[in-house]
């Protein structure tokens, strides 16, 4: 069958406006802001959600979080992302910059948006500011497509300088030398230098021996430990007390930023007691004998005890007839104080006897102090007594003796006064005659 020219033209014109019709309807098909048409194709968006640390920190770790939607009418099969990693971002040695999302179906976006993310190392000399990182993507096997960067905030990262530990003695007695070691930790992932530890002693009765008080270390690394040794020496004269020193810290960064620091250790002055107990004197020299015996205490150490209490305890050689228990309270160094008891010894045989004492007490820093203390209190015979001048013999003899010295006497004097009487009675009626006087 021959065509001829007006049915060619007439075929070649259906077939363009079915061509123009066919443009005007994907044409007419919505599009997205990419411009991309949406009736008949996905559309992939990716959005960076958020960073955290916000902001990032120069020497340490962040993670970043991406958002993958798809506007489009169509499912997006196979989506690969890629980090594009750049100084002074880094991905840890065996982590993959590749992420593979999958599929993600058409109008998945906003809350059902695909969330992924990765960790990087933000290099410690990473400048302060915005610093891009960049991502690119590809659908299936189609081409990457890269996005435009996106920003990343980097401040610098805090230099941390601590103290972990102060090695000091428990106590430093006055006049006498220790050492103490301040122990620093450079906390920071960054080397910092030129530290400077100084122990400010003005106030405190304490002064550093043989050095300065001021050392320095010249470099620390981070994570590393380091120690600042001072030899100290505390005033003879030092009161027992708890002292406040200032250690003072300086540094500075790699960038030759200075930073200070302050902190306080407390360093305890003190000595524990020197507290001598001993019998001082004593009524009680022989068996069955009873009287005071007094106890002297003698604060021999160079701090003052306080609260001082002591007791008595009975035994089977004597009983005690006062209070067992005495409260001395404070006794100041180089001074002493005494206690009173009133004991019966029973019937000893021994040379000597116990006397079971406990004390308790404090220093000056309230430490708490206790002690038992067996006091020998000596024996003599009566023979021995008497020959040291402890003991004048019977005592009822004596008495005995000295009431009949007196009746004797009484009566000595009655006749004797009563004689003279008569005598001068006598006087007034006797006639003096020369010649019959005896001469």
């Amino acid at each position: 069958m021959k065509i001829n020219e007006k049915n060619k033209n007439i075929i070649l014109g259906i077939f363009v406006l079915g061509l123009v019709i066919s443009s005007l309807s994907v044409f007419g098909a919505t599009t997205s802001s990419s411009g991309r048409t949406q009736q008949y194709f996905h559309d992939i968006s990716i959005t960076m959600v958020n960073h955290e640390p916000d902001p990032a920190e120069a020497g340490r770790y962040v993670t970043v979080r991406f958002k993958v939607e798809n506007t489009g009418a169509e499912t997006a099969e196979d989506i690969t992302l890629e980090l594009l990693p750049k100084y002074p971002f880094s991905l840890e040695p065996g982590e993959s910059a590749l992420k593979y999302i999958g599929s993600v179906r058409s109008r998945q976006s906003g809350d059902t948006g695909v969330i992924t993310d990765y960790r990087l190392r933000v290099d410690e000399d990473a400048l302060e500011g915005d610093n891009e990182i960049e991502l690119r993507y590809k659908v299936n096997k189609n081409a990457w497509i890269k996005l435009d960067p996106f920003d990343i905030n980097i401040e610098p990262h805090d230099i941390i300088l601590n103290i972990e530990s102060v090695d000091a003695p428990k106590m430093i007695q006055p006049g006498e030398t220790a050492q103490v070691d301040i122990n620093l930790e450079n906390l920071a992932l960054s080397f910092i230098k030129e530290v400077r530890v100084r122990l400010n002693l003005d106030g405190v009765p304490l002064a550093t021996s043989g050095s300065t008080n001021r050392k320095i270390i010249k470099e620390m690394e981070a994570g590393s430990k380091a120690s600042a040794s001072f030899d100290v020496i505390a005033e003879p004269d030092a009161e027992s007390n708890l002292y406040k020193v200032p250690i003072e810290l300086e540094f500075f960064d790699r960038l030759g930023n200075n930073y200070k620091k302050n902190e306080t250790v407390g360093l305890i002055i003190g000595a524990v007691p020197d507290l001598s107990i001993n019998i001082d004197s004593s009524q009680v020299y022989s068996s069955g004998g009873s009287g005071e015996v007094v106890i002297k205490f003698v604060n021999k150490g160079v701090t003052d005890i306080k609260f001082l209490n002591t007791v008595l305890e009975e035994s089977d050689d004597f009983s005690i007839l006062s209070q067992k228990e005495v409260y001395i309270g404070n006794i100041d160094s180089d001074d002493y104080e005494t206690a009173d008891f009133k004991i019966i010894l029973g019937k000893v045989k021994d040379e000597e006897v116990l006397l079971p004492l406990s004390v308790e007490y404090k220093d000056a820093n309230n430490n708490e102090y206790s002690e038992d203390v067996n006091l020998p209190l000596k024996l003599y015979s009566a023979s021995e007594a008497k020959s040291m001048g402890l003991s004048n013999g019977n005592g009822k003899v004596g008495i005995i003796i000295v009431i009949i010295i007196v009746i004797g006497g009484f009566f000595v004097y009655r006749r004797w006064k009563r004689k003279r009487r008569h005598e001068k009675a006598g006087e007034g009626f006797k006639l003096k005659v020369p010649f019959l006087e005896k001469k």
